[in-house]
């Protein structure tokens, strides 16, 4: 099975997600606001750039300068690959900042080359370009349209919110994916911490932790911690 890398010296998570990611993923990272989805697409976005992958990185939450600052300030430094083309960003928060739904989103994400040309395409957050799109794509279909994206050799990852999507659509996503990864926080030795929990994970390549605790430090980005979750 052919893995693209994740690896970095200042932290072992790639050996606690079973050594990389495979190709043909489709990875789907759900959970509430704040509890640590975006900071797992940035840090595997700067371990596939590390090790020589493509990444295209639809956000809906940050402009292109915050998008770099918050980089910066988790030492994930990105500006060269975004100069060179290893990384593309493309920033949507201006598109639903009005909260009005519109035509369209769902359609352009299956119609626009650009965003598929690259290894390795993230959408940060999926469930607010579902939540915000009027038109009559439906769900299915999109998600129809990533496992053939997947089958090209290619990975996708897309946060959720549960709290922005019907139970329905959520179980098309969930039964979707071939990786399904839940952030939480929870409580340990009286601080918060963050956990991501394996929920399925399809062609592992290797044993891998189901629960993976994490904080959040600056110039140092994502620790994983040692520690127990109930």
């Amino acid at each position: 099975m052919e893995l693209a890398k994740i690896e970095l010296a200042r932290d072992d998570f790639d050996k606690r997600i079973g050594g990389g990611i495979p190709y043909g993923s489709l990875i789907v990272i759900e959970g509430e606001e704040s509890t640590g989805k975006s900071v797992l697409c940035q840090r595997l976005t700067y371990g596939f750039l590390q090790n020589r992958h493509s990444v295209t990185y639809v956000s809906t939450q940050l402009t292109t300068l915050e998008f770099i600052k918050q980089m910066n300030s988790l030492d994930y430094v990105v500006n060269k690959k975004l100069l060179s083309g290893a990384l593309l960003y493309i920033p949507v928060y201006p598109l639903i900042a009005d909260n009005k739904k519109k035509d369209g989103f769902l359609k352009k994400v299956m119609e626009t080359r650009a965003f598929y040309e690259k290894d390795v395409i993230i959408f940060d957050s999926l469930s607010s370009l579902i939540a915000n799109d009027a038109s009559e794509v439906s769900v299915n279909d999109l998600m129809a349209f990533f496992k053939r994206i997947t089958a090209l050799k290619k990975i996708i990852i897309c946060t959720i919110n549960p709290k922005e999507l019907s139970e329905e659509v959520l179980t098309i996503i969930r039964s979707s994916a071939t990786i399904l990864i839940k952030t939480e926080l929870f409580i340990f030795a009286g601080n918060i911490k963050n956990v991501a929990k394996i929920l399925k994970y399809n062609m592992a390549p290797g044993t891998y932790q189901k629960n993976i605790v994490f904080r959040v430090e600056p110039k140092i980005g994502l620790a994983v911690e040692i520690a127990s979750v109930a």
